[in-house]
């Protein structure tokens, strides 16, 4: 898959010909970074350091990892798509990437989520066998009673499975009937803006959703969905797909970008200078400060206007598109960060990020227990590092024995192995 792989061109009859695809090796290290600012995260909130520190207001925005995933995914994943659409080949099969996105998903979720639940007792399902039903099918951001049960923090994960469904669906309205080139490329422009512009209105619409709140059966006053009293649904519907599809769309936006180049010409000469990563980087430094300086509580649930919960999540998109930045564009491994991101330790930490993600948060109560440190009154890089040594354990045995064994066993296995066209160069390297 990281090789050379045979494609079709552009007419039916073409014969295959080998094309060596572009290898973006900088995106596990970007993994890391996401994994490990959501692990730095909750042992900041579990030690009490992100409420006594003054450096809890930058703690505590470290969920801006998820961001990143986020963007991760609308680049690697929509990127093939861009490809064929830009490039007049056939479209990548759509039914194979939702195989390979359940492959790559659904197992390690299932396996963290029954030892967490039934052999380790770390986490509950919730009451009644509806419950299991919304946990193991990635349903909880859409029930207020389950939202708070089995692994809090999948509720990103829930998003990404509805844009994994989406994103076929979007690619081919987009890729109808489509046109020359250039045209093509103001379409891809097009589509996207109007997905950003749909993020935002329902995400304004969701969170000034007024609820009228009644004790008693008296009506004692009115709020809104960035109180902690609202609505229930309003309160989950930021984190549907729609209120997230602009954090996907950047992330696109770049699938894009990069294809078109890729395939109508060299990047722009800007985009290959030394001193660009560091120039993104340090933009993506300044709207992280940014975030931390909006005034929104440090809290796990806080409280924000709508208008400052929006000016957060762009600001999460503008530092996640700039950290990608030279991921995506400029020679491959040249310049210290590019070096940082592709180097052994943490590209390593990359390739087991989905286990990182998923394990951490429970594991942090059961180091709490081992120790015998207090919640919210415990030394806090220790928590880091204890949290940090369990979790790649469970994440690694996670990974090897079971998210890469099964990732092979596709093709080999019933109606996976039905055989359907060969996949693009750049569908085979880039879906994970």
């Amino acid at each position: 898959m990281r090789g050379m792989a045979q494609v079709r061109g552009p007419s039916e009859g073409a014969s295959p010909s080998l094309v060596k695809p572009r290898h973006f090796g900088g995106f596990d290290g970007l993994r890391a970074i996401a994994a490990v600012s959501i692990l730095v995260l909750h042992t900041g909130f579990s030690s009490g350091f992100t409420a006594r520190s003054t450096f809890g207001i930058y703690t505590s925005r470290l969920e801006i990892g998820v961001s990143v995933f986020f963007l991760i995914s609308g680049f690697l994943l929509y990127r093939p798509f861009a490809i064929s659409h830009l490039a007049g080949r056939p479209s990548p099969n759509s039914r194979r990437f939702w195989e390979r996105r359940l492959l790559r998903i659904v197992p390690a979720y299932w396996l963290a989520l029954t030892l967490l639940t039934y052999v380790f007792h770390l986490v509950q399902m919730g009451p009644g066998w509806q419950q299991v039903v919304i946990h193991y099918g990635f349903l909880q951001i859409y029930f207020p009673t389950a939202v708070f049960f089995g692994i809090p923090q999948a509720w990103s994960v829930c998003t990404e499975m509805s844009f994994y469904l989406f994103l076929p669906i979007y690619a081919a309205a987009v890729g109808f009937r489509r046109r020359a080139h250039e045209r093509q490329l103001v379409r891809e422009v097009v589509g996207l803006s109007v997905l950003v512009i749909v993020s935002f209105l329902f995400r304004w619409w969701s969170l000034y959703i007024p609820f009228t709140k009644i004790v008693n059966g008296q009506t004692v006053g009115t709020c809104y969905p960035n109180c902690l009293t609202h609505a229930p649904f309003s309160r989950l519907m930021v984190n549907w797909l729609p209120a997230r599809l602009d954090l996907f769309a950047a992330g696109m936006l770049l699938a894009v970008l990069s294809a078109w180049w890729s395939e109508h010409g060299a990047e722009p000469s800007w985009l290959a200078r030394r001193w660009m990563p560091w120039v993104a980087w340090a933009g993506a430094a300044c709207a992280y400060w940014a975030t931390s300086h909006l005034g929104i509580p440090t809290t796990p649930l806080f409280v924000a206007t709508p208008v400052k919960a929006i000016v957060l999540q762009t600001l999460y998109a503008i530092f996640a598109f700039l950290l990608l930045l030279p991921a995506v564009f400029g020679p491959e491994g040249k310049g210290l960060v590019r070096r940082f991101l592709g180097c052994w330790p943490v590209a390593s930490l990359g390739v087991i990020s989905y286990g990182i993600y998923l394990w951490h948060l429970n594991l942090i109560d059961q180091v709490l227990s081992w120790t015998g440190w207090v919640a919210g009154a415990c030394p806090y890089w220790e928590l880091v590092l204890a949290v940090m040594g369990i979790t790649v354990v469970a994440a690694s045995i996670s990974y090897f024995g079971l998210e890469r064994p099964v990732l092979k066993l596709k093709g080999r296995l019933g109606w996976w192995s039905r055989p359907t066209s060969a996949p693009s160069a750049d569908e085979s390297v880039l879906t994970e």
